[in-house]
């Protein structure tokens, strides 16, 4: 589901990577203790995500904002580095003490840096913050379990269902009605295919995006896929909630012939068929359509975007990027780096005038502006700013409206805590399973599954 977020992963957009850390403390390269004051006398951080030369205009506003920011705190300086997230070297790189003061990871990663110790704790330097009055859930998967905050979010999104306007419209489905239960998505999708000849569900399969999409609609479920238990964390998929919805899939794509015959597919190859209008609905969020109009050229009157369905205790996969400090900084550094996190990741998410420059200036390069995303804080704060980007979008928002709507009052659940990208490996062979052999039982494939997860997540904890 990702996007426009700085999330590298082996499933491409799709979930966020959970690393198997080794047990070591984090680091802080240049911007560690040892180099917590410059040359004149300035506290000195590093700060990672820099967009690198390659290109130019972005990193000439990056480093206005680094100049800005120094104008406004002149006892702080910034060095950044164009360092990006990369599961190749990030465990690598934080084993080594390599990582800068404020470094940027996956939401899936916080809970296992908290308890090893690899990021420091940020509660005390809160009350810096222009605005600290948090949406709870964007602030949940950093915190730790004494309530400590350790990370800030910086983008974050809440999984959903995308749809094809014309097809619902094609089938006779009212597109500003879309499904509210699964069974309504199950009818909703047959109705497609028999109307239109086009598989009216997708789902992705390979490359670990298939135990992603299954981890969200379990979720949406009331399941879970990890449980602790005495402190460790174990298998938790092998439920009714994900039994459920396999039996789902495997009745539309069996009995009721709604999803087509092309069942191995990753992101980009669902994101594709979906924006060339070869599949009618699909497990998605908004920042998909990024992707599915600049990408692969699918036509924004189109697009539907919606909230997932849910069941008694269901709650919606969130993900996106966190901003953390490393724990060797100094409570000086600390603090400036806050201060960093505020300004640049945050200041556009409470400061209506600057949301709305922003907007302006990417509908001006013709790139997508004023995209419908979650509010970060109360709606006193986030509102004015939401409405500031509408007024200045070139996205269609009433497609997005029922979404909008909808995701207020809904629960989020972080991705899995601990290994995430392998239980999602594992479980990719349980959805192919299910959706290449009509035989499959996906009791029995669950149940195979758990085998194979529990040596890892053991290891991964230990």
């Amino acid at each position: 589901m990702n996007r426009e977020l700085a999330r590298v992963a082996t499933a491409g957009a799709a979930g966020a990577l959970l690393l198997g850390l080794a047990a070591c403390g984090g680091g802080s390269g240049s911007g560690g203790a040892d180099g917590e004051r410059a040359a004149d006398g300035k506290v000195e951080i590093t700060v990672a995500g820099m967009p690198p030369s390659t290109q130019p205009a972005s990193q000439k506003d990056f480093l206005a904002d680094v100049a800005a920011f120094e104008q406004a705190n002149p006892t702080i300086k910034i060095k950044p580095t164009d360092t990006q997230y990369d599961v190749k070297t990030f465990a690598a790189r934080l084993a080594a003490g390599q990582l800068e003061t404020v470094f940027r990871v996956p939401l899936t990663d916080p809970p296992s840096m908290i308890k090893r110790g690899q990021v420091a704790d940020l509660t005390a330097d809160l009350k810096s913050l222009t605005h600290a009055d948090f949406d709870t859930r964007l602030l949940a998967p950093a915190s730790g379990p004494d309530g400590k905050v350790y990370g800030l979010p910086t983008e974050a999104y809440a999984a959903g269902l995308v749809y094809n306007r014309e097809l619902f419209t094609k089938a006779g489905l009212d597109p500003d009605k879309p499904p509210a239960t699964w069974e309504d998505v199950r009818a909703a999708a047959k109705q497609i295919n028999d109307k239109t000849g086009v598989p009216g569900f997708g789902m992705h399969s390979t490359s670990n995006t298939g135990g992603w999409i299954l981890t969200t609609m379990t979720y949406a479920y009331g399941g879970r896929m990890e449980k602790e238990e005495g402190g460790t964390y174990v298998p938790a998929f092998d439920d009714a909630s994900t039994r459920t919805v396999l039996d789902l899939l495997k009745a539309m794509r069996w009995e009721d012939k709604s999803m087509g015959t092309q069942q191995l597919r990753n992101f980009d190859d669902m994101l594709r068929d979906f924006a060339s209008g070869k599949i009618g609905m699909m497990v998605g969020a908004p920042n998909l359509f990024s992707g599915y109009k600049l990408k692969f050229g699918g036509d924004p009157d189109k697009f539907g975007q919606t909230t997932l369905p849910m069941a008694p205790g269901g709650g919606a996969l969130l993900g996106g990027t966190v901003a953390v400090v490393s724990p060797k900084a100094t409570p000086e550094q600390r603090q400036a780096a806050v201060k960093w996190i505020d300004y640049y990741y945050l200041r556009p998410k409470y400061d209506v005038a600057l949301a709305a420059k922003r907007a302006k200036q990417r509908k001006a390069d013709n790139l997508i502006a004023g995209l419908p995303v979650l509010p970060f804080f109360t709606q006193a704060i986030s509102g004015p700013v939401i409405e500031a980007e509408r007024a200045n979008s070139n996205v269609p928002w009433a497609n997005f409206d029922t979404y909008i709507n909808g995701v207020a009052s809904q629960e989020f659940v972080p991705e899995p805590p601990v290994a995430a990208q392998e239980l999602y490996a594992a479980l990719d062979t349980v959805v192919q399973a299910v959706l290449t052999r009509q035989d499959a039982d996906p009791a029995a494939e669950l149940k195979k599954a758990v085998e194979k997860v529990t040596p890892i997540l053991d290891r991964s904890q230990q």
